[in-house]
């Protein structure tokens, strides 16, 4: 007799993270049947590990868990023996976990270890219910054709002009020596991405005129503020340069000034971003799904000079996202209120 499908039984909620969940497993991580696909999750987010579970069961593959707390207090500084072992025996891996200070060496060694043993790996920091059911509400493969779509059109010397109604009016120029880089979720053999995805991003030759960020903001106090749309931070740009920026909020005003001022770099525009998941309809102050967002978003700090091929500056990184807006390229519509024309 067949079995009736388990997830017949689950709730409209659960029913979402599990489409959410076969998005990951099948539609980013390639999963087949026979395989083995090793979750390393923190304790706040076990919740998420019974729709991953429940999508490998029915794709004929085994889910092997393994909980951070179980193992050693954290910050865990190093990568523990008992994940190593287990490395060799999985095809796919996926890293559910918290941002901790102190954890990025036990991370980098993850992903060493990923490209070593030629593995699938889905790096999901910071990730929450809300991002998954955000993130994930469309397949890998749409986002793919947007990105590609909107690529195809970007000439090396190509303008960007974004307006919001928030009062983003900036202007963007293209550096030909630089190079675009596309993350769109799907993941190959010996190869890692953060998840969710779906952007373009390049180090600009210039950028001038005003960024108003209302959605999400990075780094520690962006995180502990959420959602920006009450209170957007508003910035002044010349030539890459930030000139002045002011936000209601004193919390992000203080971080903000604290980022700048720490070299002679942290000021400058590293990078733009050009969001591509077309599944997200609204930020939700969250800044791994935010950055997505279809629009245009920018990056304080780092150039990402291995990826973009731009000179290097500094190390620091800060992503500052927006919403909605209408973007042109070359003078031709791009987006139009958020929604890609292309």
């Amino acid at each position: 007799m067949r079995r009736s499908s388990p997830l017949v039984r689950l709730s409209p909620g659960d029913f979402d993270l599990v489409n959410a969940a076969r998005r990951i497993l099948e539609g980013s991580l390639s999963v087949v049947p026979g395989e083995t696909v090793l979750v390393i999750v923190d304790q706040a987010r076990v919740d998420l590990v019974p729709p991953l579970a429940e999508v490998a069961s029915l794709a004929g593959a085994e889910c092997d868990v393994v909980i951070l707390e179980d193992l050693a207090p954290r910050p865990i500084h190093e990568l523990p023996r008992v994940i190593e072992a287990k490395l060799h025996d999985v095809q796919a891996t996926i890293l559910l976990v918290g941002i901790v200070d102190g954890e990025q060496p036990m991370r980098l060694a993850l992903l060493e270890r990923v490209r070593e043993t030629g593995l699938r790996h889905a790096h999901m920091i910071g990730v929450t219910r809300r991002t998954m059911l955000a993130g994930f509400s469309v397949d890998p493969t749409r986002i793919l054709d947007a990105t590609r779509a909107v690529r195809m059109r970007l000439r090396p010397s190509s303008v960007i002009q974004s307006r919001t109604t928030a009062g983003t009016n900036l202007t963007v120029k293209l550096n030909p020596a630089h190079r675009w880089v596309e993350h769109v979720g799907v993941i190959r053999p010996g190869r890692w991405e953060n998840l969710p995805s779906g952007e373009l991003m390049t180090a600009p030759l210039s950028v001038d005129g005003t960024f108003v960020c209302d959605a999400s903001l990075g780094g520690p106090f962006g995180a502990a503020m959420g959602l920006l749309s009450s209170c957007p931070l508003r910035l002044e740009i010349e030539d890459n340069v930030v000139k002045s920026f002011s936000c209601s909020e004193s919390s992000i005003h203080r971080g903000i000034e604290a980022f700048i001022a720490h070299d002679r770099f942290s000021s400058h525009v590293g990078t733009v971003i050009l969001g591509t998941n077309v599944g997200l309809l609204a930020p939700i102050g969250e800044l791994v799904c935010d950055q997505n967002l279809p629009g245009l978003h920018i990056s304080l700090g780092s150039t990402f000079p291995d990826a973009t091929g731009a000179a290097p500056t500094t190390t620091l990184q800060l992503s500052l996202t927006s919403f909605g807006g209408d973007v042109d390229l070359d003078g031709t519509p791009l987006l139009r209120a958020g929604r890609y024309m292309v």
